[in-house]
């Protein structure tokens, strides 16, 4: 198998393993959403640390510089776990996933003050696209009298719309650390900061809870955690930023595929409008900055980015959903 298939298979797969979450998380019985999400870390960080063992990588786990960053990270990455399952447990997961992809939306307020990035007219474009999308995904098909306030259905947007946020901040954090730590590292240190801060959650589950959900944690965390954040990093090094920001579409995809036939969830017409515009919205802002409007109004060939080390460049998605 050449380079470049072996590189998009991996991507690919890893989108796919990505979109099993909702199964999981209706097969675990009686748990809370931070102890789940624990013990998925704890399975999947020790997953990773055995493929890093086995290669010969664990050196490339050395703390650097800007350590007080790498804190921040695993911060906001374990909030936006925690908002991004909680969704699931209100919305199911199509609907959650695809307001995590919202992301585009808030790094169009936030790269700007925090990154100093000018907006441009494909952010903009990006922008109007996913606040489209939103309006769509978020509309009750039964009526807007479901958003009562305490609703579950309204806690639920209010909790996919903040792990969108959250994950932006993810985004941005990486992009801020991405000179000093590869991805792999990254997401070996949010691990471990995360599995610090749910600790407490870990404890407070009852032992026979824990061993009858085991086996599915097992398979959840080196599934999700371990393979996918592999197979992902491993993807997205072999393949263009545009392809991989493409290809990694995949994700809400395949959740929305497996919410609907291996779960029975409903897809209503507005939640397939809203993945239109917000995957639209995923892949405008993945394109090249100068030809976007080019390309666009004047049918120009998109010039594709340079093929660099994943760690020389943004973060294309959170690993390790």
């Amino acid at each position: 198998m050449t380079a470049a298939p072996k590189h998009y298979l991996e991507l690919l797969t890893a989108c796919i393993i990505y979109g099993t979450v909702g199964i999981f998380m209706s097969l675990l019985k009686d748990m809370s959403v931070s102890s789940i999400i624990f013990y998925r870390v704890l399975f999947g960080l020790s997953a990773i640390l055995c493929y890093l063992a086995i290669t010969g990588n664990l050196s490339q786990l050395a703390l650097k510089r800007k350590k007080m960053y790498l804190l921040l990270l695993g911060i906001l990455y374990v909030s936006q776990m925690f908002s991004y399952y909680t969704a699931i447990r209100y919305l199911g997961a199509s609907s959650a996933i695809l307001l995590l992809y919202t992301d585009p939306i808030y790094l169009t307020f936030l790269a700007p003050i925090l990154l100093g990035e000018k907006n441009t007219e494909k952010t903009i474009f990006a922008l109007f696209l996913g606040l489209i999308g939103v309006f769509y995904v978020t509309r009750p098909e039964g009526g807007f009298e479901q958003l009562a306030f305490g609703s579950d259905y309204l806690k639920g947007i209010v909790f996919g719309l903040v792990g969108g946020l959250f994950s932006s901040g993810v985004i941005i954090s990486v992009r801020y650390l991405r000179d000093e730590y590869n991805g792999l590292t990254q997401l070996v240190w949010q691990s471990v900061i995360s599995l610090v801060f749910l600790s407490p959650f870990a404890v407070s589950v009852p032992a026979d809870v824990l061993i009858k959900n085991l086996y599915t944690l097992m398979l959840f965390g080196v599934l999700i955690t371990g393979v996918g954040a592999v197979f992902y990093i491993r993807g997205v090094a072999g393949v263009s930023a545009i392809t991989g920001s493409i290809l990694t579409l995949l994700e809400p995809v395949s959740c929305i595929f497996f919410d609907y036939t291996v779960l029975g969830n409903p897809v209503h017409s507005g939640m397939l409008i809203g993945c239109f515009f917000i995957l639209a919205a995923a892949v405008v802002v993945s394109l090249d900055n100068s030809v976007f409007l080019r390309k666009l109004i004047f049918g120009e060939k998109l010039i594709a980015s340079k093929k660099v080390p994943f760690w020389k460049r943004e973060l294309l998605r959170p690993q390790g959903k």
